[in-house]
């Protein structure tokens, strides 16, 4: 008898997230990136400086402050329309569907529920939902054929043979 496989053996979650923010982290973690740009931290001590009577030549009125906060806060505005745009996508790439075997028959499931050791039809012009190892091709010969343009930009199809037909091509 064949024991099933065990998905809780510490594999990361066939899970996409190309987001840099989430709601609660978003503020601190932008400001510490806009301000690792020299020109906002060069207007910043400007703006400081401008409130120091010693040295201030605009009466302790920080002049710098609104174009600063209007900069900023137009850098954040784009960087989280940017980034809910992110979180969108992978929450589509997330939720798209797969057929996987159950033991008696193939069921569509997402691609954030794949697990490792599990068999997944992919069918021809489908999408690969992780990484796959090739164990059966409609073709004769043991091929397919994979187009890699998410991973490496090349719209080159590369040529993939199936693991029993590699393995005897080698002896």
């Amino acid at each position: 008898m064949i024991k099933p496989f065990d998905y809780d053996q510490g594999f990361a979650k066939n899970k996409i997230k190309t987001s840099k923010y989430t709601w609660w982290t978003f503020l601190p973690l932008n400001l510490i990136e806009q301000f690792s740009k020299f020109a906002n931290c060069y207007f910043l001590m400007i703006c400081v400086m401008q409130t120091i009577p010693l040295i201030s030549v605009t009466n302790n009125h920080p002049t710098t402050l609104a174009p600063l906060a209007f900069v900023l806060l137009l850098s954040m505005t784009k960087d989280l329309y940017e980034d809910m745009k992110r979180s969108k996508s992978d929450k589509q790439e997330n939720t798209r569907k797969v057929e996987v075997h159950t033991g008696e028959d193939f069921k569509l499931v997402s691609w954030l529920d794949v697990h490792v050791g599990q068999i997944v039809r992919v069918k021809e012009g489908g999408y690969f939902p992780a990484d796959l190892l090739l164990l059966h091709s409609a073709h004769s010969n043991g091929l397919c054929f994979v187009e890699t343009k998410n991973l490496d930009g090349e719209t080159n199809l590369k040529r993939k043979q199936i693991v029993s037909q590699r393995l005897l091509n080698q002896n």
